[in-house]
């Protein structure tokens, strides 16, 4: 475990009286400074260090918190995540390997989202440029076409499945469990939506925004996925139910009429061949 900080007589400007801009990034900025400093001196092993997120996107506000990763090359012994604050400014630090870095690569529910954080990670300690080239590497990579079926697959049955809970739900006028159902249908149309379209999630704050941009998308996605999400409010919970079932209904035939002839497995294939309308889809 980390020791804790040495104190400073010099405290970090509090962040609660509207700082401007340019103020925010020069008070993040020398926060990941330190905590770089403190992570090297810790863990003097490490491969490099990265920090995610806002700060690394050079748009802090005034409640953003560091999201600090230290890489180091030892898979086995990979020190124990920690967080700590630095004045007002929450700091977590976590710890990933060189090979599970890599890993991301094939997996196909990272993928999407390492290879948009890559885009704007930003690196603060690389002394061999191990970082450097896992990056370069990830603004090239394109997904496999085992990575795009397994998503896609996934997606398809969770929608399906979740389809059932939400028709289920509705019969029983349960109105938590309605909305519920509707939200986690929407975050399953996101993931198949982000595949089709080979989206790299730039960070959870745009994903909304990504999504309505999509190319390849549900009909009614503008009207269906706010309302379904819950990031548009009403209390009418058959205009939500109606709206989840049909972004079900509408991103189900979007799977099988855009990759449906591309599916090399079996069972999914003869999946996609089952009549949605059977099923009450």
């Amino acid at each position: 475990m980390a020791t804790a900080l040495v104190t400073r007589s010099v405290k970090p400007p509090r962040l609660m009286q509207g700082p401007s801009q340019s103020q925010l990034r020069r008070c993040y900025d020398e926060a990941a400074n330190r905590a770089t400093s403190f992570v090297r001196r810790e863990y003097p092993h490490l491969a490099g260090i990265l920090v995610h997120g806002s700060v690394a996107r050079s748009e802090p506000g005034p409640f953003s918190d560091i999201d600090m990763l230290g890489v180091t090359n030892r898979r086995k012994k990979k020190p124990a995540d920690f967080s700590y604050f630095d004045g007002d400014i929450y700091v977590g630090v976590g710890f990933l390997s060189v090979a599970e870095l890599e890993k991301e690569f094939t997996d196909p529910r990272a993928f999407f989202w390492a290879r948009g954080s890559a885009e704007t990670t930003k690196i603060l300690y690389d002394p061999k440029a191990v970082l450097r080239r896992i990056m370069l590497r990830w603004k090239k990579t394109k997904p496999s076409h085992q990575i795009l079926e397994k998503s896609l697959w996934d997606e398809y049955h969770n929608i399906i499945e979740y389809s059932g809970k939400l028709r289920n739900s509705w019969l029983k006028r349960d109105e938590f469990l309605t909305r519920y159902s509707a939200r986690v249908i929407a975050e399953h149309v996101e993931r198949a939506i982000i595949a089709l379209n080979d989206i790299s999630v730039i960070s959870e704050n745009y994903l909304w925004r990504q999504i309505l941009k999509a190319r390849k998308r549900p009909m009614h996605l503008r009207t269906d996925y706010p309302l379904a999400l819950g990031i548009r409010g009403t209390e009418e919970v058959a205009k939500v139910y109606r709206s989840a079932l049909r972004l079900c209904q509408e991103t189900l035939r979007l799977v099988k009429d855009e990759f449906g002839g591309k599916v090399k497995h079996a069972r999914f294939r003869q999946l996609l061949k089952e009549p949605l309308e059977k099923h009450g889809l």
